[in-house]
């Protein structure tokens, strides 16, 4: 059997109705019972075939549906892991720029002091060689004056 539209068979049992002979003084139609019959029948093979079409057509939009909401679900879970991939990227390198800082400053003071100590110990060096130095030219002093030959007194 061919696929007959169920709209054409409307169309068609209207047309057995609108050309049916009309009874006089009535509203009532005489119209051929075996066509219309049959075009009842045909109804009935035509509209589970439409009914099954309509079914499946409402499956494979329910399928796509699915599919679409799982894809777009997909891209939102894969937006959010990038997101939080690069916030957690974006909090390492804040993390290791406060700890530049940290390390930069902590160097810093570390040399100030490093530099503070050796001057403290190159000023107790300074001073304990000028003591050393006095004191040798002291004594050399001293041994000078005890080699001079004493001066006349008539010279």
């Amino acid at each position: 059997m061919t696929s007959i539209d169920i709209l054409f068979l409307v169309d068609r049992l209207e047309a057995v109705l609108q050309n049916g002979q009309r009874v006089p003084f009535t509203h009532k139609v005489m119209i051929d019972e075996t066509e219309c019959y049959d075009i009842i029948d045909q109804m009935r093979l035509v509209v589970p075939e439409e009914v099954k079409a309509a079914k499946k057509l409402s499956q494979d939009r329910d399928r796509v549906q699915g599919e679409a909401e799982a894809q777009a679900e997909r891209i939102l879970q894969d937006a959010m892991d990038q997101r939080d991939e690069m916030l957690a990227e974006y909090a390492i390198v804040a993390a290791a720029e406060e700890r530049r800082v940290e390390i930069l400053d902590d160097a810093t003071q570390e040399a100030e002091e490093i530099k503070a100590e050796a001057d403290r110990y190159a000023l107790d060096v300074l001073k304990a060689l000028s003591a050393r130095v006095g004191m040798l030219l002291r004594e050399v002093d001293n041994g000078i004056s005890a080699l001079q030959p004493l001066p006349e007194d008539g010279d």
